[in-house]
């Protein structure tokens, strides 16, 4: 047979043959290199297929792919010229000498690369080439300070774990991390990845970095969209009139589920007091701002049902003076000239406001309008920390 102008004419019993001889003297309990005081030279690389996850809380990253490890073989080398031609030849993975390379961060497996149906790829010149693919589940740091805006750099290491440096060396890793066969993922980009070769008091080791960043839409659109709507929710609760009889069980609701949503990005992070994540904070700060709330709003109900022969201090009486000058202000003219050109609700709030503002001229405020001016004061006082707040998760987090 003739492919692209080489001829290859072996037969079985040729390649047969060829095996034969090379093992008729072959241990693979020895090193094979010709010089015992050498080390065996390892170029060692990583084909990154899919990463399968990210396992948050119990810090693992699963990955799958496979290694390219290249060495030179001495014991394993033959003339092509005078054995028919042959130039390589497969063999299974166990009939040969190969390093024990192992998972140095593995979260749980301590195993053998490969299996006994892996082969191995040997030229004429004792080049060996050996690709085992296993799913690598290791360890992996994660900082959640900024999710889910996170970047996270994932480091799979390999090392020979009975050799020692002076008897298999990793000098080299030519490809790194090759992302040929890559499957994105639908999680987390990977920005770049970087293969460092480190040799340690006595053995040696290869790491391979990715760095990840994850992709934050789902989580956004999911949990923080839903967050920022319950914080406005939480806020609308001064809106509500004490006399509706909703405004306690409307403020707690909303508190539960703040509480049901601080449960939900629990699950998701590490259980681990070196690094919170912000919007963990902004969720226990929009929970504070909830019990505040109800707290206010329990008090609001108490005065608001208070006898009227009851006193009112002098601090209710200029919050209920300033609220009304200041809706005055606002919302209405004062001129008498201006009146004919109000809505008839307008005219109606401004006779309402008119008649509260020669009540507390009379010295006779009501404690409902000390709750309507404690409403007011409250929505404006928390939108505008609830803002804050707001924004400056955002700047934290997403710049």
């Amino acid at each position: 047979m003739t492919v692209f102008g080489l001829a290859f004419g072996q037969t079985p019993k040729q390649v047969q043959s060829l095996i034969s001889i090379l093992f008729s003297n072959y241990d693979k309990r020895v090193r094979p290199v010709a010089d015992q005081s050498l080390p065996v030279i390892l170029d060692v690389s990583f084909n990154l297929i899919s990463i399968i996850g990210v396992d948050e809380v119990n810090e693992k990253l699963e990955s799958s792919g496979y290694l390219t490890v290249q060495w030179h073989d001495a014991m394993l080398t033959w003339d092509p010229e005078t054995n028919d031609g042959i130039e390589r030849i497969f063999v299974p993975q166990n009939d040969i000498w190969k390093p024990d390379l192992v998972l140095g961060n593995g979260f749980k497996k301590f195993e053998e690369f490969g299996g006994s149906f892996y082969f191995v790829d040997i030229l004429c010149t004792g080049f060996v080439l050996w690709q085992p693919f296993q799913v690598f589940e290791s360890h992996c740091t994660i900082d959640t300070t900024y999710f889910p805006y996170d970047k996270e750099v994932c480091e799979i290491v390999f090392r020979v774990w009975s050799y020692t440096v002076l008897d298999v060396e990793i000098r080299t890793s030519s490809d790194g991390v090759d992302l040929q066969g890559y499957k994105e993922s639908g999680v987390w980009e990977i920005t770049h990845t970087k293969a460092e070769v480190s040799r340690g008091s006595a053995e040696s080791m290869v790491t391979f970095s990715l760095y990840l960043k994850r992709k934050p839409l789902y989580f956004v659109l999911n949990i923080i969209v839903p967050i920022l709507f319950l914080g406005l929710l939480t806020i609308l609760v001064f809106v509500l009139p004490v006399d509706s009889g909703e405004k306690m069980s409307y403020a707690i609701t909303v508190f539960l589920s703040f509480a049901v949503f601080l449960t939900i990005i629990n699950t998701q992070l590490p259980v681990s007091s070196d690094s919170t994540s912000v919007l963990s904070f902004y969720l226990l700060l929009q929970m504070s701002m909830g019990v505040l709330i109800l707290v206010i709003t329990a008090l609001q109900i108490r005065l608001h049902h208070r006898d009227a022969t009851v006193p009112i201090s002098r601090v209710f009486e200029i919050m209920v003076k300033f609220k009304i000058c200041l809706t005055c202000s606002k919302s209405f003219p004062l001129s008498k000239n201006s009146v004919g050109s109000l809505t008839t609700s307008d005219k109606q709030a401004r006779n309402n406001l008119e008649t509260s503002w020669e009540k507390w001229k009379e010295n006779k405020t009501e404690w409902k309008d000390v709750t309507a001016a404690i409403d007011s004061f409250a929505f404006y006082f928390f939108l505008i920390v609830y803002i804050i707040f707001s924004v400056t998760l955002f700047l934290f987090i997403a710049v």
